[in-house]
């Protein structure tokens, strides 16, 4: 090879193993420091996505074992109150085969009936007000759901003689009958018979149908209309005839979220009624695709449209607004729109609501619902326990409701069967995720984990060539200062 200096090849041979040497070291370094044999794209382009796609799947498990978790506790809550009811019932037994002996004198016994009559009251109660997260655990007759109890309630704002809706109830004769409940405000319907509302609240409705049925057999729970002992209201005279509700008044400004009383309703607004405001900017007018009645998502997709983005929602039950406000003028406000069961029939079937256990589990690509049945919705009140009517007023009645009050443990008992076979699915269920998760989160480790054996090898490797190297760059450079002899 020629002597020359223009070129030191042997130098440039040299720098760039070196610098290849230099950015393998930082490589192997970085490994060590973070743990991670996967730092960047460029590290393992295909392992960073596997170990992406996997470490998405791990926490959609961890969190699916959680929503498994919390099923569990929802259904232990249920439980627990089935549990006092058993208790209660046991109470009853014991009341009820002392009052079946003769030799316990009226006073004594009149002591006795109460006792049963207040825990026949308790059961009703647990099952009406036992929760989890603000989530009735057991079905109940809830014949009619409001946004707030306060609110205004239009019985077929119509107004026509057939505007009313149908009521049925037992009497103390023990027959089934039925009346006729209209809007105070319709004379043509109370002139045609029908009994007229005491005032525009739930609680009037509930206070006008005691009234009519001579008992309490209608309460307001959670915004609720209860009722008991079988009775029933939905349509009556023409069909279509519902309850109207002033969720929100005339006049109305700068509203974040409005309570509804049932999300599949139809809801109104007059044109013109409802306005949305976005910031600091000026309100817009809603024009409601449907104003005489829509559903609620297409109201919120009309608020979204008059707002010109995605401000509204639906969130349980409440409209949520996010960023912007809304509004209602002094022309009108905006309603909710409640049509009633159409028969007695559909009445029964309607008011047997309660909480199904909707447990939802995902690996981040593949999704399962864990459902109870319809038939599993527990209800534990006096109707479904047919404690309805018994009483321990005489040794005769004490020993028949003995009978019934048996029947009702063992009821009872069936249904904690059942709760307990939904616990014992979703504790699977639990377990399941919580194995899938961790063997993700060992696939992710294989994946990623830097190998310590190899890496510290590697780095004595590459720190060798290092020195080496230089030495190597060393060695070139001064091989080219050879030529100055040639000069001397």
């Amino acid at each position: 090879m020629a002597l020359g200096v223009l070129n030191n090849i042997s130098a440039i041979y040299a720098q760039n193993n070196l610098s290849n040497t230099q950015a393998s070291l930082s490589k192997t370094l970085q490994q060590l420091s973070s743990g991670s044999r996967i730092n960047s794209g460029a590290d393992d382009a295909a392992g960073l996505s596997l170990a992406n796609g996997l470490q998405a799947s791990s926490t959609a498990l961890s969190q699916s074992a959680k929503n498994a978790s919390e099923g569990v506790d929802f259904l232990q809550v249920a439980d627990g109150a089935l549990s006092q009811v058993t208790s209660l019932l046991n109470r009853a037994v014991t009341l009820a085969t002392e009052a079946g002996n003769s030799t316990l004198n009226s006073s004594q016994t009149a002591a006795a009936n109460s006792e049963y009559q207040k825990i026949l009251g308790e059961i009703n109660t647990i099952n009406g007000t036992t929760e989890y997260n603000g989530i009735q655990t057991f079905a109940q007759n809830s014949a009619f759901s409001s946004a707030n109890s306060t609110d205004k309630l239009v019985i077929d704002s119509t107004a026509v003689a057939t505007g009313y809706l149908n009521f049925d109830y037992t009497n103390a004769a023990g027959a089934t009958v039925t009346a006729k409940i209209a809007d105070s405000t319709n004379a043509a319907a109370i002139t045609a018979g029908a009994v007229g509302m005491t005032g525009t609240k739930l609680t009037d409705l509930a206070t006008t149908l005691n009234s009519v049925a001579g008992s309490t057999i209608a309460s307001v729970l959670n915004n609720q209309l209860i009722l008991t002992g079988g009775t029933k209201l939905y349509q009556g005279g023409a069909t279509g005839h519902s309850i109207t509700e002033n969720i929100v008044a005339a006049s109305q400004t700068g509203l974040s979220s409005i309570n509804v009383g049932n999300v599949n309703d139809t809801f109104a607004a007059a044109a013109g009624t409802l306005q949305v405001k976005v910031g600091s900017a000026a309100a817009t007018t809603v024009t409601l695709g449907t104003p005489a009645g829509e559903s609620l998502s297409q109201v919120v997709a009309d608020i979204n449209t008059a707002a010109g983005s995605n401000v509204a929602s639906i969130s349980g039950h409440s409209l949520l607004m996010t960023g912007a406000t809304l509004n209602t003028t002094a022309t009108g406000p905006f309603q909710e729109i409640d049509t009633l069961p159409a028969t007695a029939a559909a009445a029964a079937t309607a008011s047997n609501k309660g909480s199904a256990v909707a447990i939802f589990t995902s690996d981040g690509t593949l999704s399962q619902s864990y459902n109870n049945a319809a038939t599993d919705i527990v209800k534990t009140d006096t109707t479904q326990l047919s404690l309805d009517g018994t009483s321990l007023t005489s040794a005769t009645q004490a020993q028949a409701a003995l009978t019934t009050i048996n029947n009702a443990i063992t009821s009872v008992a069936a249904s904690r069967g059942t709760i307990g076979a939904n616990i014992n699915t979703l504790t699977a269920v639990e377990n399941v995720m919580n194995t899938q998760s961790t063997n993700t989160l060992a696939a992710v480790n294989d994946v990623t984990a830097t190998d310590y054996g190899q890496a510290t090898s590697d780095m004595s490797k590459y720190q060798i060539l290092s020195q080496t190297g230089i030495a190597a760059l060393s060695q070139a450079n001064q091989s080219q200062q050879l030529i100055t002899k040639l000069l001397q």
